[in-house]
């Protein structure tokens, strides 16, 4: 307890036992709030079917996010044309909703911090599906590239907030389900624009956004329906508030800080990520590995188009390969649950019930593996001489490495950074989401001048290198973070 909160008293009320409650009061009398056991306010004792239809409401906009940036790849067929443009000039409104997916993050948080998280998830859902508009009926590639940056700033709450949102329903020993459903909608999403193909071909460009605009409304809708906020110290400021109403006495809660400035907090939620980005060995090598590979998937989004365009497929057809990221989500999906026993057998054999974090990254290294060598495959059977079900198949097997990299980094940087684990994500998604956002800018030109085999056998190569890095980090993790000032405190606190 600080040295400025005291314990009080209050008198009981008429008819209740006569003995003193105790309570906790700052320095100038103020009573502190808290929440009481099995509080049914608090979001950890929410009822389990309010629980899971949050999550689902939240990942339900994870998919929306997703999609909107897979599309792009597909839609460039008719988009050069629409917009009058060349290939890489539409691919640049993948590289605008990217890029600022990227830099948003760092400004939700303190925004999160100050107005809870339902006000930004309502007013972001509204943007979004309004900003679908000006995409559909516009011709002007300035006026694209103009609402596709904006479309991204709102719609970064799929990325940045959904997995605070499972901390605030779940405790730690508890999320990993729910954790998991983040992830997993992330590949669906991806893999929903497989319908684009045909709504492109039968309907035209416009269409494309229409439909992307009629499920962003629906899930507006629904998030006014279903989502309530959940952030416990916004939660309880508002209790606080209620509390010094009805009382006339002032009661603050106990999440309660010295008051900052958005200057500040912004200050913070910037700095920090990237400090953790230069600073801590264990964030830069995982940020940089995942960031490669999950830029991949969007340079993959393109070029695998072209690949398969080699069978002679329609463009409703060739959407239809995005459905091999569902395919690796499902079998990552299977293998999360078997991580999860890995996790739960090394934590029962602990003598402090606690697992190390490395213990997390066992299939994230046979995903860093998986993906190049499956990449390996793909880019030598690729081929009209070849039955496309053949690279189809390693394409599958690619992006089930690539998901349990990502299920893998996630709860690795948890088990590591405990209370700062949101800076050391931030950090791998600052990155992630650049390269995300520039590779695709290449990737035409890249398979068209060096070859479908050599583009892709390069790719393979380069993660191949990097593949090393969550296994260095099973043996090394531990004295590194030994090393690291936050980690060792933080392992010491907890």
């Amino acid at each position: 307890m600080d040295k400025d909160v005291e314990a009080g008293s209050v008198a009981p009320a008429p008819g209740t036992p006569t003995t003193p409650v105790k309570e906790e009061r700052t320095a100038d009398g103020a009573i502190i709030v808290d929440w009481d056991e099995n509080d049914p306010e608090n979001p950890l004792h929410w009822p389990v079917w309010r629980k899971y239809m949050t999550v689902g409401v939240v990942v339900f906009i994870t998919a929306l996010t997703a999609m909107n940036a897979t599309t792009v790849g597909i839609m460039a067929t008719w988009g050069v044309e629409w917009f009058d443009t060349t290939y890489t000039g539409f691919e640049l409104s993948l590289t605008m909703y990217l890029g600022s997916l990227a830099i948003t993050p760092l400004i939700l948080a303190p925004m999160s911090e100050l107005f809870g998280r339902n006000p930004i998830y309502q007013v972001t859902s509204v943007i979004t599906a309004l900003l679908f508009i000006p995409q559909a009926l516009s011709r002007s590639l300035p006026g694209l590239l103009a609402a596709r940056w904006f479309q991204g700033m709102a719609s970064a709450v799929g990325n940045s907030m959904v997995g605070g949102t499972v901390a605030d329903l779940f405790s730690a020993r508890d999320r990993g389900f729910a954790m998991s459903m983040f992830v997993f909608f992330t590949f669906v999403g991806q893999s929903g624009g497989a319908a684009f193909g045909w709504i492109g071909e039968r309907a035209g460009i416009q269409w494309c956004y229409g439909v992307q605009g009629i499920a962003a409304g629906v899930s507006v809708l629904i998030n006014i329906v279903c989502l309530r906020e959940t952030r416990s110290d916004v939660l309880l400021a508002k209790k606080a508030k209620r509390l010094t109403k009805q009382t006339g006495v002032k009661h603050v809660a106990r999440s309660t800080g010295p008051k900052k400035t958005m200057v500040e907090m912004i200050s913070l939620s910037a700095i920090r990520p990237l400090k953790y980005l230069v600073t801590e060995p264990i964030v830069t090598s995982l940020t940089l590995w995942i960031a490669f590979n999950w830029g991949c998937i969007f340079l993959g989004t393109s070029s695998t188009l072209l690949v398969f365009a080699q069978y002679g497929w329609t463009p409703g057809l060739l959407g239809m390969v995005l459905l091999t990221t569902l395919v690796g989500a499902i079998l990552g999906q299977a293998a999360t649950l078997h991580q999860e026993r890995l996790y739960a057998r090394a934590c029962a054999r602990s003598a402090t019930g606690k697992a190390a974090p490395e213990v997390r990254l066992y299939w994230a290294c046979v995903g860093g593996l998986l993906y190049p060598l499956s990449m390996y495959g793909f880019a030598w059977t690729g081929r009209p001489s070849v039955p496309w079900g053949v690279p189809a198949m390693f394409l599958s097997f690619a992006l089930w490495g690539v998901y349990m990299m990502y299920a893998g980094l996630y709860n690795y940087l948890a088990d590591a950074y405990e209370t700062f684990s949101s800076s050391a994500q931030a950090s791998h998604s600052f990155v992630r989401n650049l390269f995300s956002a520039t590779f695709p800018l290449f990737a035409h030109a890249m398979y068209k001048n060096l070859g479908y085999e050599i583009a892709s056998t390069v790719v393979a190569s380069v993660s191949l290198a990097l593949a090393a890095a969550p296994c260095l980090l099973i043996v090394y993790g531990p004295a590194l973070r030994k090393r690291s000032k936050v980690a060792s405190a933080l392992a010491q606190h907890y």
